[in-house]
């Protein structure tokens, strides 16, 4: 089983808060327990966006579905969707959604793709947390995201970026984090990809301190699984030069 957070499995091996299972590394300012840090996570995630009540949100890469329980209860929006791959995490998130009789439509199986199939200007929020760095061809989910906004909307993401051009032989180690190693970009690439697809850039946060080191900081007190990925992913990111950051990239009215 690939370490969480990169497991397409439900999670068993990190402590939850029901109904609000997540599947990111957790926000660790102020907390030292992953209950709290992957709920804080959420609400910071939320808060930098300035995600406002009665939106029609779309997230990418839903996992377990605790994000989208969790925004309902705090957000109150008007619409829900998700996408996820087909497999154990979807089946839990469609039990979850049943068990809190929440109503999340479309809720759509399969990769970041089957956006295609949605009309344009049909969201005010793309998120996708803990999930883009996963996609192939991301610049074309860029502009999809885009394309499904509507004039003012907001693409809300986490993704890996080089701090600097990296021309290392060593990006095949991205491939155990099931992360395509050609499609992470320096931060000022990202930047000018989204912009020239037409989004202002709202935000650009770098989240590595609170979200990664937090999270190698505090897998001390993990399991043994958990800490061994952990090691390796410290010395991924030292080795490979990368910083973890928050996006929020308007659509334009």
């Amino acid at each position: 089983m690939t370490p969480f957070p990169f497991s397409k499995s439900p999670v068993t091996e990190l402590s939850q808060t029901p109904p609000y299972y997540v599947s990111n590394f957790g926000f660790w300012t102020g907390v030292s327990d992953y209950k709290e840090a992957g709920i804080q996570f959420l609400s910071e995630f939320a808060t930098e966006c300035a995600l406002k009540n009665n939106a029609l949100i779309l997230e990418v890469g839903s996992g377990l579905g605790g994000s989208l329980v969790y925004w309902k209860d705090h957000f109150h929006p008007k619409k829900l969707s998700a996408i996820n791959l087909s497999g154990e995490q979807s089946n839990f998130a469609k039990e979850l959604f049943h068990e809190m009789e929440m109503v999340v439509d479309p809720f759509l199986e399969g990769s970041w793709e089957t956006m295609k199939s949605l009309p344009t200007n049909s969201y005010d929020y793309i998120f996708s947390v803990d999930a883009a760095y996963h996609f192939k061809h991301t610049k074309e989910f860029y502009i999809e995201a885009y394309r499904l906004l509507k004039p003012g909307g907001k693409f809300v993401f986490n993704t890996f970026n080089f701090e600097k051009e990296n021309k290392f032989h060593l990006h095949f180690i991205l491939h155990l984090f099931l992360i395509p190693p050609n499609e992470i970009k320096t931060n000022e690439i990202s930047i000018k990809t989204l912009e020239g697809i037409g989004f202002t850039i709202e935000k650009n946060l770098d989240w590595t301190i609170p979200v990664i080191h937090g999270f190698i900081q505090n897998s001390k007190k993990m399991n043994f699984s958990l800490r061994s990925f952990s090691s390796l992913l410290n010395a991924t990111t030292k080795s490979l030069g990368l910083s973890y950051r928050y996006f929020v990239a308007m659509k334009p009215h």
